[in-house]
């Protein structure tokens, strides 16, 4: 009997063993694919971070299911695609990075599938560093695949309280008359998502506020709609407009 859980991460595991096949010669061994709401990233790689009560052990591969609403399709697969660099990397590279850092090994194996790494997700941006996006290369090994990956490809859940900031590095949109299906946002198919005017406010109404007194400027941070007083000068505080 099928179930959400089901559903959706044998999605997920189809995906990894797909790009798995058509870009690693299906070299890459077999990890716990997870859903982790990890802040301003679209997912990591943690090796060896699981065990079995056998004596096994298996590396994570996490994505972020708070971006894949609002984000198009495409860049779900970059994502695991990158992930799965770093586990390639783990198994079989010679120069590996230290905790968190794209070097330079890593970097070439993500162009030799048609991936570039960018620092700021565009042409042009360093190719290592700590924190890294990338944009897919046009007639790549990556564009092919997810091209023929989203013959059949369907994401069955999405996450009805989608995060609306995007993550840290933006990736531009590389345009094709092929890719249109790559570049369709779940939120535009999946009718039942809360509202984005709806979760904006949410965002705005969470967010500090700066303010500072009129007479001596100190500053201060709190919610929106505080009535504060300065000690020393007996003024209010005055709150930036949101």
């Amino acid at each position: 009997m099928s179930t959400p859980t089901r559903e959706f991460y044998d999605v997920l595991q189809r995906a990894f063993d797909f790009f798995n096949e058509r870009l690693f010669a299906a070299a890459l061994p077999p990890c716990l694919i997870t859903a982790q709401r990890e802040k301003n990233t679209m997912g990591y790689f943690s090796p060896e971070r699981w065990a079995s009560s056998e004596g096994r052990r298996a590396h994570e591969i996490a994505l972020n299911p708070a971006y894949f609403a609002d984000h198009p399709m495409i860049e779900i697969f970059q994502t695991l695609v990158h992930e799965q660099c770093h586990l390639w990397q783990f198994e079989f590279g010679r120069k590996k990075s230290r905790r968190g850092y794209h070097n330079r090994e890593w970097a070439e194996k993500m162009q030799s599938l048609g991936l570039m790494p960018s620092h700021n997700g565009e042409p042009g941006g360093r190719i290592t560093g700590q924190k890294m996006s990338d944009y897919p290369v046009e007639g790549g090994p990556f564009l092919e695949a997810c091209q023929a990956f989203m013959a059949d490809f369907r994401l069955p859940w999405v996450d009805r309280h989608a995060a609306v900031a995007p993550p840290c590095q933006s990736r531009p949109k590389i345009a094709s008359p092929q890719d249109d299906a790559l570049y369709t946002r779940a939120s535009t198919v999946i009718p039942d998502l809360e509202p984005l005017e709806e979760r904006q406010q949410v965002v705005r109404a969470r967010q500090k506020v700066r303010y500072q007194c009129e007479g001596c400027h100190a500053k201060l941070w709190g919610k929106p709609g505080l009535n504060v007083i300065c000690g020393t000068c007996n003024l209010p505080y005055q709150g930036d407009p949101p």
